[in-house]
């Protein structure tokens, strides 16, 4: 990381010489754009169905080359669904790179072991089909359960296996992406939330991101829609309630609006779409490698190279929003009886 080989990669996990070699770099997206794949789940508002998501993944695959993907262990049904649209098209099977998460249940944070991670790893692997995960994105839900740097070694230990080829982390502040870093583990990617209307992770996240080498996956660039032409999702989708929330949180409807506002304009002045300039926004940040948007019609439209900001064309949009969402990266849905933590699903994944 950074120019200097963790202490892992140089002795291997407990003193052991490493098995797996060092592996090449994440393979990035040239729009800029990960295809996030949670509409595919069959707990989403819409219900796609495997006939709707092949239509997608294939439309997305003739769109980009490398075509990125993101996913999880608890997103219901949607592994195993790439995996097996995977093994269906061999001849483009090398072109694409699936990432996928590592989410155990907050009910199992006390008792994890071993097993526990690799069970759930390797049933990940099984359904997509794949011989290693192209990247696992650890996540964690209350940091106050303290086996998160262990769980975290454990999948080190995967990866030296050939298991995993690259770790990440999936909505960890700075102080806990920065233990991990410092215990030797060798994340390579940090996925959170990032968008005009929450600037969390500026507050120090990305630059310890650039200082270390680790590459920033941004999700919400668009805010559930808010931030795009379509102004939204379905109403009644979890995903649309925790952005409006963050909405609330900076401003309102009074600040949406300016936002949006900021966003069209620059987007005209480029004949692109508002949804355009806001993943260029977010791609604009230091250590961003690429934003995350869902794998849907419009979402495929969004390219992030459309847009050129410039310095003054940042401050213009930030101006805008004055105040960002308060704490840290995910303070807020840590918080289990507020609002942003009440909407979350916690225990989804033993349950499939």
């Amino acid at each position: 990381m950074g120019g200097v080989t963790p202490a892992c990669e140089r002795r291997g996990i407990h003193g052991l010489p490493p098995v797996n070699p060092v592996q090449p770099p994440l393979r990035l997206p040239p729009s800029g754009v990960i295809r996030g794949c949670w509409q595919l789940s069959e707990g989403h508002s819409d219900g796609w169905g495997r006939e709707r998501a092949f239509a997608a993944l294939d439309a997305a695959a003739a769109a980009e080359s490398p075509l990125v993907l993101d996913c999880a262990d608890i997103y219901t049904g949607v592994e195993r669904i790439i995996g097996d649209w995977l093994a269906g098209r061999p001849d483009i099977a090398d072109d694409v790179a699936v990432h996928t998460k590592f989410v155990p249940d907050l009910d199992a944070l006390s008792t994890i072991d071993r097993n526990y991670v690799r069970r759930v790893v390797q049933r990940s692997r099984d359904r997509l089909r794949v011989d290693a995960l192209e990247l696992v994105q650890f996540a964690w839900w209350d940091l106050s359960q303290p086996k998160w740097v262990r769980a975290a070694e454990w999948l080190a230990e995967l990866r030296q296996e050939g298991i995993i080829r690259h770790l990440g982390v999936t909505n960890f502040d700075r102080a806990a992406l920065g233990t991990l870093l410092d215990a030797g583990i060798a994340v390579v990617s940090s996925q959170v939330q990032l968008s005009l209307l929450d600037r969390r992770p500026l507050k120090g996240l990305t630059k310890l991101c650039r200082e270390r080498g680790v590459t920033v996956f941004a999700y919400g660039a668009l805010a559930g829609g808010l931030l795009s032409d379509a102004g939204g999702v379905p109403a009644e989708s979890r995903s649309l309630t925790k952005y409006r929330l963050i909405a609330e949180e900076v401003g309102g409807r009074e600040v949406l609006g300016r936002a949006r506002g900021a966003l069209a304009g620059l987007a005209a002045r480029h004949g692109a779409a508002m949804a355009d300039a806001a993943v260029a926004y977010v791609l604009r940040q230091p250590g961003v490698g690429a934003a995350i948007v869902g794998l849907s019609r419009r979402g495929l439209m969004v390219d992030g190279r459309r847009v050129h900001l410039s310095p003054s064309d940042v401050a213009h949009l930030e101006a805008t929003v004055p105040e960002t969402v308060g704490g840290e990266v995910f303070e807020v849905e840590r918080d289990r009886e507020g609002p942003h933590g009440r909407i979350m699903r916690y225990n989804l994944n033993l349950e499939h």
